[in-house]
């Protein structure tokens, strides 16, 4: 894997102003009023949308710099350690993992635009990742399971926000998704742990 601190595009960043290869950025004159053009930077419809605006003029980035990502995830063996592919899951693989970059999220300037997998464990970096996704699109949940696991020493503030978040997760009975924490409801625990893929594989084997 790439062993960088920080993308390319991060050290673009100067106290703010990014500076480019080919000189800086221009001025733009527009043929549209600026509410609606601020309205465009801030909101892009899609990621390939937001892709196409920032390669076609370079105000749209410097405006709302964002990085587009198939993949956030962490290290297998340091979970310390964050990567981010540009490459889809399968070409990723191919290249046994060589074409992904290493960031350390604590210096990262920009947002970025989750649109294939994501993939982190990690309590103490969670809070820190949420600062930094400008969007997350996730789709394929087929196969894919959501869990997490904290240790005793969390809040008791802390432990009602989970299990306000169990509830919804347990009400919309979307399979895959696990909570867990130390002196938790048991009943609603289980319940998580029966909706798991890997937990019904083991039954099947069993059954057979």
């Amino acid at each position: 894997m790439k062993d960088s601190s920080a993308s390319v595009a991060e050290k673009q960043m100067n106290l703010g102003k990014i500076t480019w290869k080919d000189g800086t950025s221009k001025k733009q004159f527009w043929p549209f009023k600026t509410s609606i053009i601020h309205y465009m930077e801030k909101n892009p419809s899609t990621a390939k949308c937001y892709l196409k605006m920032a390669q076609s003029c370079k105000y749209f980035f410097e405006a709302n710099p964002i990085i587009i990502v198939p993949k956030l995830m962490n290290d297998f063996r340091d979970k310390s350690i964050t990567y981010f592919c540009q490459n889809n899951g399968n070409e990723c693989e191919k290249k046994e993992r060589k074409c992904c970059i290493k960031i350390d999220l604590n210096k990262f300037l920009h947002k970025l635009w989750i649109t294939e997998r994501l993939e982190i464990d990690v309590q103490a970096y969670l809070p820190l990742i949420r600062t930094k996704i400008y969007r997350c699109e996730v789709t394929v949940f087929g196969d894919v399971e959501i869990t997490f696991s904290f240790n005793e020493n969390i809040s008791a503030d802390y432990k009602n926000q989970l299990d306000a978040l169990i509830d919804e997760i347990i009400e919309s009975e979307v399979p895959g998704r696990f909570i867990e924490y130390g002196g938790q409801d048991e009943k609603k625990l289980e319940i998580m742990n029966s909706r798991l893929k890997s937990n019904s594989d083991e039954e099947d084997i069993d059954d057979a």
